[in-house]
């Protein structure tokens, strides 16, 4: 089947380009005669925003700052009226009072004419019990007083609030309550003698509150602990007090004389809803009270909106009228662009033939090339429609014989990962990279990876792309089998740490540790070995040396040690057992042998021959053996696991006078990496 490309077009010459740029410029313009004003407006809009809250923020600390003024007048009026109460009782007893009770009450009247805000006097004994009062004659057993804090006088002179109901009428109310003094019951100067308390109604308050209040505001009178004394507007019933987790009661805390903050306050008419507000306070001289004026944010914001309304009445004509001229502009652009691209058409149109030409040529010198097998595959007809000579040979098909099919010499096993591909590329227009192998004519098989990628300006073909990965399987089987020997020796390494640190005993913590580090020392220098070589093998004479340095003196100033015998390849599972058996005897001898004295002699020597490895350790000069140790210790057991069990071989231990005599025999199926030499190499 006859084969042809359709490349795409390249991009546009230089030539294009150019009414492009300007085209582009003048979109820039448009865009940038809208955002340019709409983000000045933003800006002003964002500084107006700051602008007023500040505005509202200075606003609310004057009107803070005057109606703690008001507050601390009334507060004033209501001491006076107390103070000259307690000036009218002074030196008289509770029964004084009881007997002159109608003159008292005419008295504090009198008083009470004086003030405008003060509602009635109440005056009490020490237990609270009414004596004498402003408004009522005769007082009743249990009138209606103003309550005060169980804990109260000790050690305030007097008291604020709270808001209560009076029950004869209905009306809100609170009390200044002061310490009634004078020594009328025999006591002296000064001390608690009862209580005046002095009745206002917080509504009143509220009302010269009012008048200071701008429109939407809420002022309030509060205590120190949360409770709300005066609030405008004026209310029927006490309401909350505030929230512990209110910003005001951390300023309060800390004794702030005034500030302000955003928070949560309770809504005009409706206790249970509740407003974000920015909130000035000012203390009250130094009582423990605070002037709080609050403002809804939303009424800060209708103003901000007002304000930015009327800019953009005065500057949006003028926005219009530069986005209208930029639009004007780009219409001549647009215009005067299409004019110029037609005229340059044809020639870019033949430029474009020629690269297309010339693309197409490039390609086909890649397709029949000979790195890589290639093929032309239609996925709307399943047909290839081109093959490289390359991927020929990989199948075994010469050019020129039965036309090459996408499943061609492949094994029944991977007939659904073919067909997979074929479906993902009819779903995508290419199919994800997988593996595979083809079925050569004498039998072998070849691996194979298989990618595609979609062709350009051919909605339907997708090149194919055959790689041989023989080397790559080679590569990852090696791998594969060096990670498990590692896994496997990593694993007989750990294990033999393990047990060092289970069943090594020693008398201290400090010879505990130094035997442990030794042996941990000793599968360190075997592990070392071992990946030198690429955990094959290991050079026996190197083993022996590595083992044995920790134990001798530098120079000649210590032990003799000498060690003979022919190269030895040990067998990478045979490195191991035999380092720790090797330190074990080192360990031995540098404590009770050879190697404790400086006198002393170590030989090591080996030979090999067809049936295995021999090593002799023979001590001398050391400390007299007068005869084998009734018990085994760790090291014993140590290399009688590793030599004896472990590796299958034989250990015999000779204790001669002269120093021990150790025999150790490895065959060559476990111990040796290679074929042992024909002739035996004699011990020295």
């Amino acid at each position: 089947m006859p084969w042809t490309m359709a490349w795409p077009k390249p991009p546009p010459s230089a030539a294009q380009a150019a009414p492009r740029r300007d085209w582009t410029l003048l979109h820039a313009v448009l865009l940038g005669s809208v955002l340019l004003p709409t983000l000045g407006m933003a800006a002003l809009a964002w500084a107006g925003w700051h602008a007023a809250q500040a505005d509202a923020q200075r606003e609310l600390e004057r009107s803070a700052l005057a109606s703690a003024e008001y507050a601390n007048r009334v507060i004033e009026a209501q001491r006076f009226a107390g103070l000259s109460a307690n000036e009218k009782l002074r030196g008289l007893s509770d029964a004084a009072i009881r007997a002159r009770e109608a003159e008292l009450h005419a008295a504090l009247a009198s008083i009470l004419a004086q003030t405008e805000l003060v509602q009635s006097i109440h005056v009490t004994d020490r237990q609270g019990r009414p004596l004498v009062s402003a408004t009522l004659f005769p007082v009743p057993p249990e009138g209606d007083m103003a309550a005060r804090d169980p804990a109260w006088p000790a050690p305030n002179p007097e008291q604020h609030g709270p808001v209560d109901i009076r029950r004869a009428d209905g009306a809100l109310f609170y009390a200044l309550s002061l310490r009634r003094t004078g020594g009328g019951n025999g006591l002296p100067e000064g001390a608690f003698d009862g209580a005046i308390s002095v009745v206002i109604n917080p509504n009143q308050v509220a009302a010269g509150f009012t008048a200071l209040d701008r429109a939407g505001d809420i002022t309030a009178l509060v205590r120190q602990d949360g409770e709300v004394l005066v609030r405008t507007p004026v209310l029927a019933t006490p309401i909350p007090r505030i929230p512990a987790a209110s910003p005001l009661h951390g300023y309060m805390r800390e004794g702030a004389r005034s500030g302000s903050y955003v928070g949560l306050t309770l809504g005009f008419n409706e206790p249970a809803g509740r407003w974000e507000r920015l909130v000035a306070f000012h203390r009250i001289g130094t009582l423990p009270l605070y002037v709080t004026v609050g403002r809804p944010l939303g009424l800060i914001a209708a103003a901000w909106r007002d304000r930015l309304l009327l800019q953009l009445a005065v500057a949006g004509p003028f926005a219009l009228l530069l986005v209208g001229l930029a639009w004007l502009a780009l219409r001549r652009t647009q215009a005067a662009a299409a004019a110029e691209a037609a005229l340059q058409r044809e020639m870019v149109e033949r430029q474009a033939a020629e690269r297309a030409r010339a693309a197409e040529s490039r390609f086909r010198g890649v397709f029949e090339s000979r790195v890589i097998g290639m093929a032309i595959f239609d996925w709307a007809t399943g047909e290839v429609e081109a093959v490289n000579d390359r991927l020929r040979e990989m199948t075994g098909q010469p050019r020129g014989t039965t036309p090459w099919h996408l499943r061609m010499r492949t094994p029944p096993e991977y007939a659904a990962a073919d067909l997979h591909a074929i479906e993902e590329a009819r779903q995508r227009g290419w199919w994800r990279p997988y593996e595979k192998e083809y079925e050569r004519a004498d039998g072998t098989r070849l691996p194979v990876r298989i990618a595609s990628a979609p062709l350009p300006g051919e909605p339907h073909r997708v090149v194919v792309t055959v790689q041989d990965i023989t080397e790559q399987r080679e590569a990852e089987a090696r791998r594969d089998l060096l990670l498990g020997e590692i896994n496997h020796r990593a694993k007989n390494v750990l294990a033999t740490a393990q047990a060092a640190l289970r069943l090594s005993r020693a008398g201290t913590v400090a010879e505990h540790i130094r035997d442990v580090d030794g042996r941990i020392g000793a599968l360190a220098h075997a592990m070392a070995l071992l990946s030198a070589s690429g955990w094959q093998s290991a050079d026996l004479e190197e083993l022996v040396r590595a083992t044995l340095a920790p134990f001798l003196l530098p120079g000649h100033d210590g032990p003799l040690c000498r060690i003979e015998g022919p190269p030895v390849a040990l067998a990478s599972n045979a490195v191991q057992p035999l380092s720790m058996a090797l330190h074990e005897l080192a360990t031995n001898a540098a404590k009770y042998g050879a190697l404790s004295v400086r006198s002393g002699e170590l030989s090591i020597t080996w030979s090999v021959s067809p049936a295995g490895l021999r090593l002799n350790w023979q001590e001398r000069g050391g400390p007299v053996v007068s005869a084998a140790p009734k018990t085994h210790g760790f090291g014993t057991r140590v290399m009688e696991a590793t030599i004896r069990r472990q590796l299958g071989g034989s250990l015999v231990q000779e204790w001669l006078p002269e120093g021990l005599l150790c025999r150790i025999e490895l065959s060559a199926g476990r111990g040796l990496a290679q074929p042992a030499p024909v002739a035996e190499v004699a011990a020295a």
